[in-house]
C-alpha cells in the first residue's frame, strides 16, 4: 500500500474517529423514528408538511442507482449536494487541503433547497410526492382541531 493511500485512509480515520459518535447517533434517529413515525423528517412528523429537503434521501438514493432524472424529480438540488460532498471529499481526503469555499457552497445549496421547495410547494402541494401533507403527524394527534385549521385556512 502506497504512502498516498495510507495518507487518505488516516484522514478518513481521523474524521471517522472525531464524527463517529453523530454518525451512529443519527442512524439510531433515522431507524427509531422510521419505525414509529414512517418518516424521516422531523417537520413531517411534527406537522405533517414537507419541508425544504423533503425528496433529498429518495433523490440520493435514485443518484446512486443511476436514475438520474427520477432524481431530479425528488429534489434536483442533489445535483448541487452531490457536487459539494466531491468537492470535500476531494480536497480534505485525497488532496489533505483545506475545503476552501465549503461554507459558501453550503449556504449555496440551502438557497437552492428553499428556492426549490417556494416554487414546488406553490405548483405541487399536496398532489405530488414528495410534496404531499402526511396525516399521521404529531399536532394531529395532539390537536384534534388541527386539520379543520388547515381546511379553514385553506392550506389543504
Amino acid at each position: 500500500m502506497g504512502k498516498y493511500v495510507r495518507a487518505v485512509r488516516a484522514r478518513i480515520a481521523a474524521d471517522v474517529k472525531k464524527y463517529g459518535m453523530a454518525v451512529v447517533l443519527f442512524i439510531a434517529y433515522a431507524v427509531i423514528v422510521n419505525l414509529v413515525f414512517r418518516a424521516f423528517c422531523p417537520v413531517v412528523i411534527f406537522c405533517g408538511f414537507p419541508c425544504p429537503g423533503c425528496g433529498v434521501t429518495r433523490a440520493t438514493a435514485c443518484f446512486i442507482t443511476g436514475r438520474w432524472q427520477q432524481a431530479w424529480r425528488l429534489n434536483p438540488v442533489i445535483f448541487a449536494i452531490v457536487a459539494t460532498a466531491a468537492y470535500f471529499i476531494y480536497r480534505r481526503y485525497l488532496l489533505g487541503t483545506k475545503v476552501v469555499g465549503l461554507k459558501w457552497l453550503i449556504a449555496a445549496v440551502f438557497i437552492l433547497l428553499a428556492g426549490v421547495y417556494a416554487v414546488r410547494m406553490y405548483r405541487y402541494f399536496p398532489d405530488r410526492t414528495p410534496y404531499v401533507y402526511t396525516e399521521n403527524n404529531i399536532l394531529s394527534r395532539i390537536l384534534p382541531f388541527y386539520r379543520q385549521l388547515l381546511h379553514q385556512a385553506g392550506i389543504l
